[in-house]
């Protein structure tokens, strides 16, 4: 009997939907496609929801997958069944195998093979699932920020550190923003300098000097001040992570020894109260240093001298200590300011701000009005954070040092030298400073001076990410394979075109080839039932009780020239399948039971065939 084509081959069909389903979410992971806007939003405020959808159309999905390798398992067990006899086990667990479910009382060499097929059957939905579940995850765009312009640095000067002459300055709710870096923000500054030495073994993070509450993971070099200032038009998108730009500034080396032939000198008192640091420095022009100096006994000074004169590189800063901060004494730094140009990644998440040095380029400020400027304010703070008791700037290089000392300590059992550790805290202190400097000058030029000017950036975006690279892999396999054995089986059999319409999992084909076959096969199920009452079950049962009932009577299915099937109780004369097998004598009785039943009992059929022969047995494919 033939079926019409959409009958034989509709569930195949439905590898059409999988197939460009498993392909699209390939080539989503291959080309990195995200989906951000209103999806992402809706997604984000309704977890569960999603989640529903996703497990409905995973088990959609996958079971269209199922249906498909139930059907091959269909057709291929159809045709077998035209070959071989079967008993009504197999029969049951072909039924099992097909739909898929768990009989829990088949005998155990056929319920472990049920089992797995059914554990099986639920990986592909399973799979569905891990591709399709979305995650957040980050896509990149396009935005621009506003960076700080250096065309015009007249702002960036000296200013006397006296009360109404200071630069301009600003004040919003973003924070404090002036000119007069080292006299109305030194308080921030000596507590970049205390904190200087990190004593871990991550990076130093160190908060930026305004009220955005970005953080600085490592040095800052000086830039990243436009982060939290001048970057509305991107942060304003809620849905933006971050985003990466490049901004020149100076890379700023330090390197302190300790010069014992130092020329700048504490003396005094030269008044009541009043010392004296003096002396020349390596690069001094046209005279020596001169500064004044408040202090109790002078014990208590830590005097800083950097070159005055304009035409000065200032390229040096020396310091002359009292007493109390004599390893600071006679100690000198030398700066080292190359114009560089920098990557900055900006984490709007975290609030944090990370800088990468990428190349050295020519110098945007040749005549090094803003280098010469922040050195100049060494001077200034240790004139101004020295009172008649302490100086707070040899406090906050003292803790720079101490923290120094702690994190070598912690991190290496090698010995080091008290003028190591003081050197070390000491370069890291002058350099933190300096480069905090740098960006408190960069901030009052956007804020103060509106001076900037645009700069692309790259803006990462949170968006939506369906599944995982595994799960999709998995699950375009998966489809492939089986659509390559769609095709061999359909090869195999010239497209089914043996295939009767009899399928034994209709109970209305089973019944009308039952009746069929006549009440020859209900006479010998009850002979086969009979008989195993007889004797001591020695099989092992699951969850059933300890009784095999008809389950081992073999059946075979019979065709006449019009296609009708029956069924009908398999004849020991042919054999199981058809094999002739040669048995010893039987009483009438027996041999009787044993035509009309078709059963086959293997222990016994065992100690009656000869030695050379094999035991055949009902397999889970006929026999």
């Amino acid at each position: 009997m033939r079926h019409s084509h959409w009958r034989r081959y509709n569930t195949f069909y439905g590898l059409a939907i999988t197939t460009a389903l498993a392909t699209t979410l390939l080539l989503a992971e291959l080309r990195q496609w995200r989906v951000t806007g209103n999806v992402f939003i809706l997604a984000n405020r309704f977890p569960g929801s999603v989640a529903l959808v996703v497990q409905m159309l995973a088990a959609f999905f996958g079971l269209l997958h199922v249906a498909v390798i139930c059907k091959l398992i269909n057709y291929a067990l159809r045709l077998r069944l035209l070959k071989v006899s079967v008993s009504l086990d197999v029969l049951r667990t072909w039924v099992d195998l097909t739909i898929p479910r768990v009989d829990w009382d088949l005998p155990l060499r056929l319920f472990f093979p049920v089992l797995g097929v059914v554990f099986l059957s639920l990986v592909p939905a399973a799979l569905w699932a891990g591709s399709m579940t979305p995650s957040v995850s980050r896509t990149t765009g396009s935005g621009m920020l506003l960076v700080p312009s250096y065309e015009d640095v007249s702002m960036i000067m000296e200013y006397p550190m006296m009360i109404g002459s200071s630069g301009p300055s600003l004040r919003t709710q973003k924070g404090f923003f002036t000119y007069s870096v080292g006299q109305q923000q030194s308080g921030q500054l000596m507590g970049s300098a205390a904190s200087a030495s990190s004593t871990g073994r991550g990076p130093h993070v160190h908060r930026k000097l305004d009220n955005t509450q970005f953080s600085y993971r490592g040095r800052s070099y000086g830039v990243g001040a436009p982060a939290g200032l001048m970057d509305q038009g991107i942060s304003s998108n809620t849905q933006v992570a971050g985003y990466w730009y490049q901004e020149t500034g100076y890379l700023t080396n330090v390197t302190c020894i300790y010069n014992t032939s130092s020329n700048f000198v504490l003396s005094g008192p030269v008044n009541e109260w009043m010392y004296a640091a003096s002396g020349n420095l390596p690069d001094s022009v046209n005279g020596s240093e001169y500064s004044n100096y408040i202090g109790h006994d002078g014990k208590a000074i830590v005097a800083i001298g950097v070159a005055f004169s304009d035409h000065s590189p200032r390229r040096y800063l020396a310091i002359a200590a009292g007493e109390a901060y004599g390893f600071l004494n006679s100690t000198q730094c030398e700066f080292d300011f190359t114009p560089t140009l920098f990557n900055v990644t900006v984490d709007i998440g975290n609030l944090n701000i990370t800088v990468r040095p990428t190349a050295t380029m020519r110098d945007f400020n040749p005549q090094r009005n803003i280098t010469r400027t922040v050195v100049r304010q060494f001077e200034l703070m240790s004139n101004d954070m020295t009172n008649l008791y302490v100086s707070l700037l040899g406090e906050a290089f003292n803790s720079s040092i101490a923290a120094h000392k702690m994190s070598r300590a912690s991190a290496s059992r090698d010995p080091f030298t008290e003028e190591e550790a003081t050197l070390a805290g000491l370069t890291n202190s002058i350099t933190a400073m300096a480069d905090d400097m740098l960006v408190l000058y960069a901030s009052a030029q956007l804020m103060v001076g509106r001076m900037f000017t645009q700069q692309p950036a790259r803006v990462y975006v949170y968006a939506l990410q369906f599944g995982q690279p595994g799960y999709i892999y998995a699950i375009f396999s998966l489809n492939f394979l089986i659509i390559l054995a769609v095709m061999a089986e359909a090869a195999r059999t010239y497209g089914w075109s043996d295939l009767g319409r009899f399928n034994y999992l209709d109970p209305r084909d089973l019944i009308i080839a039952a009746s069929r076959g006549g009440a020859e096969i209900a006479e010998a199920a009850d002979q086969v039932v009979e008989k195993r009452d007889r004797r001591k079950p020695k099989h092992v049962w699951l969850l059933s009780d300890p009784d095999e009932g008809n389950g081992s009577l073999v059946v075979n299915m019979k065709g006449d020239e019009e296609g009708h099937v029956k069924i009908m109780v398999a004849r020991a004369g042919d054999g199981i399948g058809g094999i002739r097998t040669p048995r010893t004598p039987k009483t009438p009785s027996e041999m009787d039971m044993e035509i009309k039943s078709g059963f086959y009992d293997e222990e016994e059929h065992a100690k009656r065939m000869p030695r050379r022969q094999g035991t055949l047995k009902v397999g889970i494919l006929g026999v």
